[in-house]
């Protein structure tokens, strides 16, 4: 496998998968798409198109370093959220019903990265408070592989 140049955007499939637990209720999301990997300093990125029910297609990019996972959406809906082990954190959500206040509190993050085989995975559990209200539990399992050249 060739070694690959900072910046490089290399072709990547990601499975996503989602578990939301609100008041007794379980919801999963679960998808596979393709996006782009790079490194840039000591931070690794993920960048991919998801569809979203009712809202369509929407950009993301995940901003991976070893104390803090960002993530940003663009598109019909716009958010920024920063994960960080231990810590609340602010975040922003905006849809066309307007912007909604974000508050993570993150209990278990883990990142495990290969930059030579070009693949890892994003686990993270974290309460989600919308406005100061309890929005659940989330269970976040994003996983990432270089597409092979075969």
């Amino acid at each position: 496998m060739r070694k690959h140049v900072e910046g490089e955007k290399i072709p990547i499939n990601i499975s996503f998968r989602s578990e939301i637990h609100h008041e007794g209720e379980k919801e999963v999301i679960s998808f596979r798409t393709k996006g782009h990997y790079y490194i840039k300093g000591q931070q690794t990125f993920l960048v991919f198109t998801e569809e979203q029910p009712g809202a369509g297609k929407v950009n993301v990019i995940y901003k991976l370093s070893e104390r803090e996972v960002w993530v940003s959406r663009a598109g019909s809906i716009k958010m920024r959220q920063s994960y960080r082990l231990g810590e609340q954190t602010a975040g922003i959500y905006e849809n066309e019903l307007g912007a909604f206040q974000l508050t993570i509190n993150t209990n278990k993050m883990m990142l495990m990265k290969d930059d030579i085989q070009k693949r890892g995975s994003v686990q993270m559990e974290y309460e989600l408070n919308v406005h100061g209200q309890s929005a659940g539990t989330y269970f976040i399992t994003l996983h990432f592989e270089e597409v092979s050249s075969a």
